[in-house]
């Protein structure tokens, strides 16, 4: 195993690149940012793929860059790396098919892979993710949250800003979302559970959509399946007349699938 040691509490900005393998971050209070480097497999050349990454420390930015030609398609190695670094800090990634596991607290998220899966616990502020095949798993998001996936699921336990979520076949289930919520996939199904303010526009092909309204908010609906069914719970009180009047507007577009609106209750929101 490689590693490094940089001292410093303050957040950082972290930027990674690498070809393939598993890339896990912790943001927890420390006195010195660490990295440690391990090849995904052994075997000849492992080591001198090892030594070609890059990790440059300076001014509060860390770079940890691997080969640009030592990915799995040419017969490469991938890395296992694991970063610990101040809480609050920034973090960008770019992977070819990495998982990544992000623990802690970050300011920011921006992660790109073509095949790994994106976790994070709790990210204070603006979260993008692009996956082709991975799932997009995050506890809270307290900025706008982008996610964009063709075949993976996208969960989001908690929102505080304006979520945009679009895959191909994947389902899209969110837990509370305080703002606006845009989500459209193919063949997925749509879940939230309690939307609170702002514009929810949900479409789906094939899947079904199920939106909880929160406590007290005024909702105006817009919902319309083809040939599935479409049902809203609440009172006749709840609703707003007119567009642009109600604390909330829901759109909700399927074409085989089905539509519900609920009255969210408490349980949905924690």
């Amino acid at each position: 195993m490689t590693s490094w040691e940089f001292p410093g509490s303050d957040p950082i900005d972290l930027d990674i690149s690498l070809p393939a393998g598993s890339i896990a971050i912790t943001a927890e209070p420390t006195e010195v940012t660490t990295v440690s480097l391990l090849p995904s497999h052994s075997g000849r050349g492992a080591e001198e793929a090892v030594a070609q990454v890059r990790v440059e420390y300076h001014a509060g930015r860390l770079e940890i860059f691997g080969p640009k030609h030592s990915g799995l398609r040419r017969g490469g190695f991938g890395f296992d790396l694991t970063v610990k670094v101040p809480a609050g800090s920034r973090c960008a990634v770019r992977t070819g098919a990495s998982d990544i596991a992000c623990l802690g607290v970050l300011t920011s998220l921006a992660a790109r892979t073509g095949s790994g899966d994106v976790t994070a616990a709790v990210v204070s502020g603006a979260v993008h993710v692009a996956t082709a095949s991975g799932d997009v798993w995050l506890e809270e998001a307290g900025g706008e949250m982008n996610a964009n996936t063709a075949s993976g699921d996208v969960r989001l336990l908690r929102a505080g800003g304006d979520v945009a979520v679009t895959t191909a076949s994947g389902d899209v289930q969110i837990g509370s979302a305080q703002k606006s919520v845009s989500a459209r996939t193919v063949s997925g199904d749509v879940r939230i559970a309690s939307v609170a303010s702002g514009r929810a526009e949900l479409t789906t092909v094939s899947g079904d959509i199920a939106v909880g309204v929160a406590p007290g908010a005024g909702v105006y609906l817009d919902l319309a399946s083809l040939t599935g069914s479409v049902t809203s719970e609440l009172e006749p009180s709840d609703e707003s007349g007119e567009v642009g009047e109600a604390d909330l507007d829901v759109k909700c577009k399927a074409i085989s699938g089905d539509v519900r609106v609920t009255r969210a209750v408490a349980a949905d929101a924690r």
